[in-house]
């Protein structure tokens, strides 16, 4: 399978919150990454074998981290109410998190400075997606999304965001 990786040279892309976007991946909800999109230019060439690695790896941290917040909430959640993360930190990264009702995931890593809260820019980057994937009658559902329309929704909104 090829995987299409869309990495713009947005070297060091800052908003006006001086965040810095590294990576955005879409994932359904069986852990196919359906989308992932590189804001930073890196020295060394894209391994395929690396990013399929780093794909699963990232999948496999959203869900245990899902699994074990739930698991350690003193009251039961109801099911609406199972997106109990929003973004963890490091030394090194944020992550930020949304997860549709339909199962979808979406995630951002940032600059670990970041001020803003990022539910606001995944919520739009699920509206593009619904706008330009799930409305493409061409879109196979649960296949890897390679679509200028959806890819320029996504360029425009972040260039705006960081003017």
């Amino acid at each position: 399978t090829h995987t299409h990786t869309h990495t713009h040279t947005y070297t060091h892309l800052r908003m006006a919150s001086r965040t810095q976007l590294y990576t955005l991946y879409i994932f359904n909800r069986d852990g196919t990454c359906l989308y992932i999109r590189k804001f930073i230019s890196d020295s060394k060439a894209v391994d395929e074998k690396e990013l399929e690695i780093e794909k699963k790896n990232m999948f496999g941290l959203l869900f245990t981290l899902k699994t074990f917040v739930n698991q350690i909430t003193p009251r039961t959640l109801k099911d609406q109410e199972k997106e109990p993360i929003r973004y963890f930190q490091t030394e090194q990264y944020q992550l930020h998190y949304l997860e549709t009702v339909s199962g979808l995931r979406f995630a951002i890593s940032t600059s670990p400075d970041s001020s803003l809260s990022m539910q606001g820019f995944l919520s739009k980057i699920y509206r593009l997606y619904v706008d330009y994937v799930i409305r493409n009658p061409s879109y196979n559902i649960g296949t890897k999304i390679d679509l200028p329309g959806f890819n320029k929704g996504v360029d425009q909104y972040v260039k705006a965001l960081a003017s």
